[in-house]
């Protein structure tokens, strides 16, 4: 026996210009910095970067991808902390060039040539947060 149809809900035809969900992009094994409208070079933008964290977050990302087929479960929850640490480490390197970039113009004077210097060193570091 068919169960009724509910006339009162009219049921949804797919339309011609119906498009299916873009695919993911496919995860990459290296952490690969692009400028999406800057044109800031990779290797300016992984300057940002704490060294020393760059090369760990690396690392684990790379034990992390060959324990996968082991522990999937495990490995996503590793990878979301990763992530975590990653933001951590990356949000205190920029507020460290920030003070930096703060100390430096406080230290400059008041005179309008080095108002225009930092207000060149404020455009570049602001270039290179918008080319992540």
């Amino acid at each position: 026996m068919q169960p009724e149809a509910d006339e009162s809900v009219p049921e949804l035809a797919a339309q011609p210009d119906d498009e299916p969900p873009a695919p993911a992009p496919p995860l990459s094994p290296q952490i690969n910095f692009r400028a999406n409208t800057g044109g800031t070079p990779a290797a300016t933008l992984a300057s940002m970067w704490n060294d020393s964290d760059r090369q760990r977050i690396r690392g684990r990302w790379q034990e992390l991808q060959a324990k996968f087929l082991d522990d999937p479960h495990l490995v996503a929850g590793e990878a979301e902390r990763l992530v975590q640490e990653a933001v951590a480490s990356l949000t205190a390197s920029l507020d460290a060039r920030r003070s930096q970039l703060h100390q430096q113009r406080a230290s400059r004077g008041v005179d309008t040539e080095n108002l225009r210097a930092s207000l060149r060193d404020y455009r570049e570091f602001l270039d290179r947060i918008l080319g992540l």
